[in-house]
């Protein structure tokens, strides 16, 4: 990889902030092919004939399903070639030690995960200079997030690490040369990041349910899913989409089984990779330690909820 090249990445959030379960998605890779994978989802939206993928809108809603359907499967064509794409996302369970406290800043919480997130995405890649695009979200101070950011270096590797991480650049400050919010409806990068930071807190919140349907219509891994529903049967709807998101995550694991990518979802019953270092990475936060504590607000009065 050249190490004078610019990096993007794209981000859009789920759940923020009145869910139990939120989650960050980021997409991130070389900006050439970005602009390539950002052509081919154009044209799946235009097949489709609507603007926008968000998780939310998978209901029973045709175009928007089979849309869906043709974002995953065009992320994982590149997710399998090396260096090409790779996908991160985060969730917080804000029941867990680190969140369940009085007077959590929620705001200041979130700029926390991202730096998590971009950090992470930054040192898999090891590269330093990077464009960063999130959803627009006026509560988030990007100005301040960046200036963290770029105070921040990749990490040194151990000592046994593989020799193509032995350059000076790892010694480098991060350098977010840019960090400009998009309109999610004008930036489809930013629709994947939601479809799939929705398909990770869905099955945080529905997993059991989830597993048990797509286990019952046979293999595991290539379930023969009955197809999905569509009409306007307003009694029913509840119902088909639920049971068409199951599908849609059912469809993504299988692809991801066939492609080794190294996701799971059955064994803890929600989306999850073992492996941080895989092209698509689950990434289910977990506290570090007894002091890793969300920040609190700035006043709030001690032993107050």
């Amino acid at each position: 990889m050249s190490m004078n090249q610019v990096y993007s990445a794209y981000s859009d959030e789920s759940g923020i902030f009145n869910h139990r379960y939120q989650a960050i998605g980021l997409v991130s890779g070389p900006e050439r092919t970005l602009t390539q994978l950002r052509t081919h989802l154009q044209s799946i939206l235009a097949e489709n004939e609507i603007d926008e993928v968000k998780f939310e809108k998978i209901r029973t809603h045709r175009p928007q399903v089979e849309a869906a359907r043709g974002f995953v499967k065009c992320l994982l064509k590149r997710c399998t070639t090396l260096g090409k794409v790779r996908v991160d996302v985060l969730v917080w369970d804000t029941q867990d030690s680190r969140h369940a406290i009085p007077g959590r800043d929620n705001i200041a919480n979130l700029g926390r995960m991202y730096y998590k997130v971009l950090t992470h995405a930054a040192r898999q890649w090891n590269q330093a200079e990077w464009n960063f695009h999130p959803d627009r979200n006026p509560q988030v101070h990007w100005n301040e997030m960046s200036g963290v950011l770029n105070t921040t270096r990749l990490a040194q590797r151990g000592p046994n690490s593989p020799s193509l991480f032995a350059n000076k650049q790892l010694g480098q400050l991060l350098d977010f040369k840019t960090v400009e919010p998009l309109d999610s409806l004008q930036e489809p990068l930013i629709q994947l990041a939601d479809l799939l930071a929705g398909m990770a807190r869905f099955t945080r919140e529905e997993g059991d349910q989830c597993v048990q349907w797509l286990d019952s219509w046979g293999n595991k891994d290539q379930p023969p899913l009955p197809n999905f529903l569509y009409g306007e049967n307003a009694a029913d709807e509840t119902i088909q989409t639920k049971q068409n998101r199951f599908r849609l995550v059912g469809e993504f694991n299988a692809l991801c089984k066939r492609h080794r990518l190294g996701v799971s979802l059955r064994e803890k019953k929600y989306l999850r990779t073992p492996d941080p270092t895989n092209p698509i990475n689950f990434w289910n936060y977990e506290p570090q330690h007894e002091y890793d504590k969300a920040p609190i607000r700035i006043g709030w009065p001690r032993g107050e909820m």
